[in-house]
Formats: structure tokens, sequence, C-alpha cells
């Protein structure tokens, strides 16, 4: 059976891999991402299954409008994996109030929005999923920097009331706290001593792309 599935921030590195995952499964794919990477545009290429479209969640008008313009592909999206994510490593006592909000726009807004858009259609058909990928961060209070990007990946873990009715439709929402994986996005603070981190998990190594993608 062909699933529609929905996918946010595709053009991660782990966002690709979920693309690929879901591709090999013979689902079609419709890939949102704000800033591109050739890997993607390669993926696309290949797979007449991979849509892709551009959108910038900085502003929830353009989330609204998106919904508007591609109303029935999207009503048609039986799974939802929101990836997104926006890091900007700012120390705590740094920190403004642009930068919190910025990080809840991208973060947190869309898996909102969307959820609130799609569950409706999927309770109908009787069948649904929804995976939020938050972070390993929640569980430590976030890097020395990353305060603004793991306060807004806790608030992905809270689900509205009404989610437990869902259930009982086939519709299930859930979060995967995703560990420490080897990825760009450790790449965007040289100050970063990966190391230690690596130090502490038990298998001595960062996880990859696909593995979470897999989970």
């Amino acid at each position: 059976m062909t699933r529609e599935v929905l996918i946010t921030g595709a053009s991660s590195d782990i966002g690709i891999a979920i693309c690929r995952q879901y591709l090999s499964n013979n689902c079609r794919v419709l890939g949102l991402f704000n800033q591109g990477q050739p890997a993607l545009n390669h993926l696309a290429k290949k797979n007449s299954s991979l849509t892709l479209f551009s959108l910038n969640f900085e502003s929830p008008e353009n989330i609204e409008n998106f919904i508007q313009k591609e109303q029935s592909r999207l009503n048609a999206c039986e799974i939802i994996v929101h990836a997104a994510a926006l890091v900007e490593p700012v120390p705590f006592f740094e920190i403004t109030a642009e930068n919190l909000l910025q990080a809840l726009k991208i973060n947190l807004l869309p898996s909102i929005i969307f959820t609130r858009t799609l569950v409706p259609f999927m309770s109908d058909r009787g069948w649904g999923r929804i995976v939020n990928l938050s972070s390993i961060g929640v569980k430590y209070g976030g890097g020395k920097k990353t305060f603004c990007y793991s306060i807004s990946k806790h608030a992905l873990e809270f689900f509205p009331q009404e989610h437990k009715s869902w259930a009982s439709k086939n519709v299930l929402i859930n979060t995967l706290r995703v560990g420490v994986t080897d990825t760009r996005m450790h790449k965007v603070d040289p100050d970063k001593d990966m190391s230690k981190r690596v130090s502490r998990i038990p298998m001595k190594r960062m996880a990859s792309p696909e593995e979470i993608a897999k989970a």
C-alpha cells in the first residue's frame, strides 16, 4: 500500500535519510525544506515519488498560505515527520527575545499547524502517524549555547489533550528524542567539543542519520 508522507526539514542530514527510508518503502513523499542541499535535489531527480517545496517557516503566514495552495495533496498525507530545526549557538546570557521566538517559530509551530490541519483527515480515514523529532538536549537542559533549540524541542513533546481520542481512530502521535547524531548541525559551532559527548555514549560513537530514520 502506498502511503503519503509529509516531511519537514527534508534537507537536513536526518531529513534526507528519512526521505530515503520512506521512498524505499514505496511511499510518496512531500518534502519541505528551507535551504536545500545537492543530496536532496539529487534524490528528487532519481525518484518521481519525491516532491520538494521550499518553504520558510520563519513566518507562520507562509505555512498557512502553503496549506491553502496545496490543500488537496496535504489532505492525503497519512504520515507527518517533523524534522525541521533551527540551531543558532548563543550563550544563555546573550539570548534575545528574537532568538527564542525564532526557534519556536521554526522548530515548534509547523508541527502544531500541520497536525491541527491534517489530523481530522487522518481520523476520517481511520489511520495516521505523526512523529516529532525532539532532542536528547531536553533531558540535560540543552548545551551551553543551545537553550533556545532545546526548549523548542521540549515543547514538541507537549501534545494537545485531544490526542488521546485520536488513538481510537488509529491516529497516533509520538516524539522521538534524537541522541547525538553525526550531522552537519554539530559543525555550526566550531567551539563544540563532540569528543566529550561521544565518550558518554555506551557505544562510544554517534548515531548515523540512517539509524534515526529507521527509528
